[in-house]
C-alpha cells in the first residue's frame, strides 16, 4: 500500500467515524407536576407522557402528589419537547399485589378501587394533552375526575 493510499484511507475512516459519532442525542426538557383529587394530593398515580414523535416518559406521584418524569430507557430526566397525550393510572389499589410461589397473582388490595376515572388510563383515549416547552422547566397540574 502506498503512503498516499494509507493517508486517504485513514482520512476516510476518520471522517466516517466523525459523521457516525456526531448524531445528536434526543434532547429533553424538565417536566414535573402534581396530581390532585378534590384538592388533595394523590399518591401512587402512574403518569405517562406519550409524544407524537420520540420516546415516552413516565413518573409516579409521591405522598404530596408530585411527580418528575424520566424517559422510558432511563437515559434522561424529563420529556421530549412537543405535544404529548397524558395517561394517568391509579396504582394505589394494587400497590401491595404480588405473584405467589405458584405463579398466581395474589390480590392484596383489600377491596380498594381506583380513585380516578378509567378514561385517563389509555393515552389514546385520555382527554389530557400538554405541550412540553424545550426552553423552560415544565410544570403541569392534573385534576382528574373521580372514579364513577
Amino acid at each position: 500500500m502506498a503512503v498516499s493510499d494509507f493517508w486517504s484511507t485513514t482520512a476516510c475512516l476518520c471522517l466516517l467515524s466523525l459523521v457516525m459519532g456526531c448524531s445528536e442525542p434526543s434532547s429533553t426538557a424538565t417536566v414535573s407536576g402534581v396530581v390532585t383529587l378534590d384538592g388533595k394530593p394523590l399518591e401512587f398515580i402512574h403518569v405517562e407522557f406519550w409524544p407524537q414523535n420520540g420516546q415516552r416518559s413516565f413518573g409516579k406521584t409521591d405522598s404530596e402528589g408530585r411527580f418528575e418524569l424520566v424517559t422510558d430507557d432511563h437515559s434522561a430526566k424529563g420529556a421530549v419537547p412537543g405535544t404529548h397525550k397524558v395517561a394517568l393510572r391509579d396504582t394505589w389499589p394494587t400497590s401491595d399485589d404480588y405473584i405467589g410461589e405458584g405463579g398466581d397473582w395474589v390480590d392484596m388490595s383489600n377491596g380498594r378501587k381506583s380513585r380516578i376515572h378509567s378514561k385517563y388510563y389509555d393515552a389514546i383515549q385520555s382527554p389530557l394533552e400538554v405541550t412540553v416547552d424545550p426552553e423552560q422547566d415544565n410544570f403541569f397540574e392534573f385534576t382528574p375526575e373521580p372514579r364513577k
